[in-house]
């Protein structure tokens, strides 16, 4: 049993291009494509706009997780060290007693700082002398010009 064709459907054997008449009245003019190409080219343009601000979103809330998870590892390594120290501190009371325990620890501690606060400055000093070289070699030629 077959099922009768719609009558939507085209005749079998019928082309399916217009006739050229009708295909000659249906293009639009020269303007009209190009206000077409311009409202392709502003929704391009928009949907754009609006992929790169979600982009941008998502970007955000990632750094912004980064952040977080940044203080927490400090805040935790600071932790640890402060535990470093007791733990330093303890350990040394058998040998040193409480008051000895504590200069020893407090003594390291400082010592230790002042060694990283020192290696800090001496590498401002480096980048320091980087940029101070670039000024003097870039004012050489404007004297000589």
């Amino acid at each position: 049993m077959t099922q009768p064709a719609p009558e939507t459907a085209p005749a079998p054997g019928a082309s399916d291009a217009p006739p050229l008449g009708e295909a000659v009245g249906d293009t639009p003019g020269l303007i009209e494509q190009l206000h077409g190409l311009y409202a392709d080219g502003r929704e391009l343009i928009d949907a754009e706009i609006s992929f790169q601000k979600a982009r941008m979103a998502v970007a955000g809330r990632q750094v912004r997780a980064m952040a977080v998870l940044v203080f927490v590892g400090l805040v935790l390594i600071g932790c640890a060290l402060v535990a470093l120290v007791v733990g330093t501190m303890i350990a040394l009371i058998p040998y040193l007693g409480a008051w000895g325990a504590m200069g020893a620890t407090v003594l390291g501690t400082l010592v230790l700082a002042a060694i990283a606060f020192w290696l800090a400055v001496r590498r401002i000093g480096r980048v320091g002398a980087l940029f101070a070289s670039e000024d003097v070699s870039s004012e050489e030629p404007k004297a000589s010009a």
